[in-house]
Order: C-alpha cells, then sequence, then structure tokens
C-alpha cells in the first residue's frame, strides 16, 4: 500500500513533502474508516447468519439487550455474573496442597 501512494505522489513532483506526508495520512485515515464501513455494512451482517452466532444473536434480540452498551448493569443476568467476576477478582481460590 505505501508503495502505491509513494508512486501516486511521485508522479506529482511540485507537492511539498510535508503535503505528501499530510495525503498519505489522509489515504489511510480514509482507507481505515472504509475498512469499518466494510465489516459494519457486509461483513457484520453475513456473520449474525452464521449458525454458531445465530442463537446468540436470537438471544440478545428476544430479551431486548442494547449489545452496543459497554456495561449491562440495567441486566439481572449480566449484573449477577459482574458481581460473580469481581468476587472472583477480590477473593481468589486458593490451593488446597500447600496448607
Amino acid at each position: 500500500m505505501e508503495r502505491t501512494c509513494n508512486a501516486a505522489m511521485a508522479a506529482t513532483p511540485g507537492i511539498s513533502e510535508n503535503t505528501k506526508e499530510v495525503l498519505s495520512r489522509v489515504t489511510r485515515l480514509v482507507l481505515c474508516i472504509a475498512a469499518i464501513l466494510v465489516f459494519m455494512l457486509v461483513i457484520g451482517p453475513k456473520l449474525e447468519q452464521i449458525p454458531a452466532l445465530k442463537p446468540i444473536a436470537e438471544f440478545i434480540e428476544e430479551r431486548d439487550i442494547d449489545a452496543n452498551m459497554y456495561f449491562y448493569t440495567e441486566v439481572e443476568e449480566f449484573s449477577e455474573a459482574s458481581i460473580n467476576m469481581d468476587n472472583s477478582m477480590m477473593y481468589p481460590p486458593r490451593s488446597m496442597t500447600g496448607r
């Protein structure tokens, strides 16, 4: 990819090095945004139809869970899981053989 950008910029000799750097960064930004959009609009919806993931997607839809949330404190199951994880981290299991 970098070779393509450098070749395209070499064809325009009147552009300064600073402008070439800005164009290179903007090109990379646009490519990253395009990759994200392709994943969101094409690959993501197709992944939802995979048999292994379909039950999970249906579970989320049936229970009206906002899958975009980072913290599921308003959902009882996730709240209980969070409490269990916190307790496991605070009070880790001890080995019975070391006594």
